[in-house]
């Protein structure tokens, strides 16, 4: 970016938003680089803008605005606007629930989920999902690199995550596995502990990867012949509509 204050303001939002926590000033300058004195003037104007807040001394956190800017910027893009109502209406038609995300900045990104406030999920639409976790980050990744690369995106998230019950090497046969199920078939069905199962196509938009997915429980009472034919013909109609095929 050319604009080296744009830039920065950027990187500063970016950090605030992604915080589960206040964030101090002096926390800003030390994690992204900054002179604590940018720092402290890039917050003042974001404060001003409506788009940070602060909360205690010198602590910062997401305002109304910010929420808004993104509220506003699904309702009015092209690709959501298209896409999140033939997920909302087919996902309703089978009763199970469907989802739309792609992947920015190494971070998985909702664009639709109709679980949106379920019992493991209060606060709306997911955010920092660990890619090993994600069924629509393995197909994404599946398809944006290579299999070691995809691989090895997979299992860095896999080391990072404290709460993984399996072993690394564990994690790593079963992402293999998944990862070759995509490259095979084209799209990934995975039966989950539980009794939970997940279906998840690839779709591309303008060179970005993007996964469409269906999901639910009672898998020993689903018929994923009819569910994969659905959601396949699904598919097809949204590549279509954004001009994939």
């Amino acid at each position: 970016m050319k604009n080296k204050l744009l830039e920065k303001t950027f990187v500063v939002l970016e950090a605030i938003a992604a915080s589960p926590d206040p964030i101090s000033l002096k926390e800003l300058s030390t994690t992204l680089g900054l002179n604590i004195s940018t720092a402290s003037r890039i917050t003042s104007d974001l404060v001003e803008a409506g788009y940070v807040t602060k909360s205690g001394y010198r602590h910062f956190e997401p305002a109304l605005g910010l929420i808004r800017l993104g509220q506003n910027a699904i309702n009015s893009s092209p690709l959501p606007r298209t896409v999140n109502p033939l997920i909302r209406s087919k996902a309703e038609a089978l009763g199970v629930n469907g989802a739309f995300a792609g992947i920015q900045h190494g971070q998985l990104v909702y664009l639709y989920r109709s679980d949106l406030f379920c019992p493991t999920q209060m606060y709306g639409l997911p955010c920092q999902v660990p890619f090993h976790r994600s069924n629509i980050a393995i197909v994404i990744l599946t398809q944006s690199l290579s299999r070691e690369e995809a691989l090895q995106k997979l299992m860095d998230s896999a080391r990072s995550d404290s709460d993984a019950p399996a072993s690394l090497a564990e994690e790593r046969e079963l992402l293999e596995k998944l990862v070759d199920s995509v490259l095979t078939n084209g799209y990934l069905l995975r039966m989950e502990p539980n009794k939970r199962w997940n279906i998840c196509f690839p779709v591309r938009n303008r060179d970005l990867w993007y996964g469409v997915s269906f999901y639910g429980d009672a898998a020993d009472n689903r018929n994923f012949d009819r569910l994969l034919f659905e959601c396949s013909l699904l598919t097809s109609r949204i590549r279509n509509l954004l001009g994939e095929e």
